[in-house]
């Protein structure tokens, strides 16, 4: 009954792709995220060693952030296993724009594949602009404008100030 909406025109149905308790997503979610960011730890710790004592090394911060991100997962699924073996009821979810949170993740992942082709600041622009018209963006100067003050943040940020070679 909670997908059955009234609006000005009378009833209508409103269709949620992903419907189910809170704590149950909250578990799949951890074993996917778990599951990737295993493949990332283990790929981190493939990276070179640092050249001396006091530096990270190339894969330093990777390794930290796999890390870190793997305990939060671990924790996440901890607080979802709690929630479902408690009597209080569960809150359910449903994501309302499911073609939206596809479309992204897609971009998301191509970015990736082509940051290094494009070069850093021409992929920021370009997939910025895509993700947001993904999400449903259609003021123009927000289409402009966020692409370009991201781009010239991480410009400012890694070229200027810690002076990384960005491809």
């Amino acid at each position: 009954m909670d997908d059955i909406l009234k609006n000005d025109k009378g009833w209508r149905f409103q269709l949620g792709l992903l419907r189910g308790a809170s704590p149950v997503i909250d578990l799949i979610g951890s074993v996917v995220l778990f599951g990737i960011f295993w493949v990332y730890l283990r790929s981190s710790l493939a990276l070179p060693p640092p050249l001396n004592d006091i530096d990270i090394g190339a894969g330093g911060f990777p390794r930290l952030l796999a890390l870190a991100t793997l305990v939060a997962i671990v924790a996440m699924a901890i607080s979802a296993i709690y929630r479902l073996l408690d009597r209080v009821p569960v809150n359910w979810v449903s994501v309302r724009r499911p073609v939206s949170v596809a479309l992204t993740i897609g971009l998301l992942i191509l970015q990736s594949v082509y940051f290094e082709q494009l070069g850093a600041l021409p992929c920021v622009l370009l997939f910025g602009l895509l993700t947001m018209l993904a999400c449903g963006e259609r003021r123009v100067l927000h289409l402009i404008g966020v692409p370009i003050a991201l781009a010239a943040f991480i410009y400012v940020v890694f070229v200027l100030a810690l002076h990384v070679n960005l491809p």
